[in-house]
């Protein structure tokens, strides 16, 4: 036996890192997980032999397949992601589990298909043997650093000697850079270097996954039609889920349009908002907790703004509590001064909004940062953050997302476009949003 074989027949089974939940879950069938295994490209499949087949962590899975270790997560959970769509009845857990099985377990039925990519069988140490000749050379230089006990015969350092040359071939010819684009890409999208990182994701133009990270790198830059454009691709908009642009026309929703009372307006998750109003003479912010609650809870005084821009803002004051989660109806009193010099109040305008809580500001924020993890550009994430708000029925909050994406690119009109259609919703010129 070479070298080489010895050593992927040391290879130890390890408890995977599992992507899904599995306890309690029963395993699918071993047919399921080779039907699943079959239907991944080359690089998914490596992807699951090594991580669930061999138990390997994901750093190490990473380094194996020269694949970036976010992008390693993010592949397998939309491989499992497809299949679920395809099989609902079949759970991503219970898939999982059925994957090791296979692979650990030689002794299966006869209804199960073979393995597609060269292997002979569904065992661990032929389905590594069937990986790319490059990824079984990353492994075999890794094993030998941690088994030196291993006899090195003639033939295996022979084989040793022609990977080194043929790795050193590589190097000299520059192609070794180039091996996987989507890796390459990944650390250029990480440097800011987002030209050159569309290029290198272009080599995969047909894969969803490189069509997203084109995308990506249209957002950071506010080339919005691009970026629409790349997640119109089929299967980018399904990848996004929640956080894919949100393009249902939504009618304006039954708000007063006419008063000095503007934002917020309809649900929010900000127990502390900004309250936007038209220009006036000074009077009072009158806050009520409750929808038919006549008393006034909470009082804030407004200066003059008759003389200066369209629509003025008060924030809610820092040393009072938060909101509670509830219905508020707020109003603007403005103060008329009678001929003799005296104060009176006059009419009140009146908006509402309903603060959600506590609860559903963790939801938010924990569905954020799953998605917005470090592999999304900073610079996208006011995008991403709008469409997943609206989609919630958020739209104030999410209008607030697109005003600062139009101050980040003030050059670019679709922020400015989303601002639109929010006022809209809302009963609210688009200045009552933008700065």
């Amino acid at each position: 036996m070479s070298l080489q074989g010895e050593l992927f027949d040391s290879l130890e089974f390890n408890e995977p890192s599992w992507l899904n939940s599995t306890e309690n879950v029963l395993p699918a069938s071993p047919r399921a997980a080779a039907d699943f295994l079959n239907n991944l490209d080359a690089e998914e499949f490596g992807l699951f032999v090594l991580a669930h087949g061999f138990g390997m962590r994901i750093g190490e899975v990473s380094k194996s397949l020269k694949i970036d270790p976010a992008l390693v997560i993010w592949r397998m959970r939309r491989a499992l992601a497809r299949a679920q769509k395809e099989h609902p009845h079949i759970g991503s857990g219970s898939l999982e589990l059925a994957i090791t099985n296979l692979i650990r377990d030689p002794n299966i039925s006869d209804d199960v298909p073979p393995p597609q990519y060269g292997a002979t069988a569904w065992t661990a140490s032929q389905l590594v043997k069937s990986l790319d000749l490059a990824v079984q050379n990353r492994l075999s230089a890794r094993l030998q650093r941690e088994s030196p006990d291993i006899t090195h015969s003639g033939i295996g350092i022979g084989v040793v000697v022609l990977v080194l040359a043929l790795i050193a071939g590589f190097i000299i010819f520059g192609v070794i850079r180039d091996v996987n684009p989507l890796w390459r890409g990944q650390n250029l999208m990480r440097e800011g270097h987002f030209a050159e990182a569309r290029q290198a994701f272009t080599k995969h133009w047909d894969e969803v996954a490189a069509q997203e990270q084109i995308a990506l790198c249209y957002l950071a830059v506010g080339e919005f039609n691009a970026a629409l454009e790349c997640m119109n691709y089929p299967g980018v908009k399904e990848q996004l889920g929640a956080f894919a642009p949100f393009e249902e026309n939504v009618p304006p929703l039954n708000f007063e349009t006419t008063g000095r009372a503007l934002l917020p307006r309809g649900l929010t998750l900000n127990s502390r908002p900004t309250f936007v109003h038209r220009a006036g003479p000074s009077g009072r912010l009158h806050i009520r907790l409750g929808w038919r609650r006549e008393q006034v809870d909470r009082i804030l005084e407004l200066p003059d703004t008759q003389y200066g821009p369209a629509f003025a803002r008060t924030a809610y004051p820092r040393d009072w509590p938060p909101l509670p989660p509830g219905p508020v109806v707020w109003a603007t009193v403005p103060w008329i001064t009678e001929p003799d010099g005296t104060q009176r109040a006059g009419n009140l305008s009146q908006a509402d909004f309903q603060y959600l809580g506590q609860e559903s500001l963790m939801k938010y924020r924990s569905n954020t940062k799953r998605f917005l993890d470090r592999s999304v550009p900073a610079k996208t994430h006011d995008f991403f953050r709008g469409h997943y708000l609206m989609r919630e029925g958020l739209f104030t909050d999410a209008g607030t997302q697109f005003s600062r994406l139009s101050r980040l690119f003030p050059e670019s009109g679709y922020p400015v476009e989303m601002v639109d259609k929010i006022a809209v919703i809302l009963g609210v010129e688009p200045g009552a949003f933008l700065r």
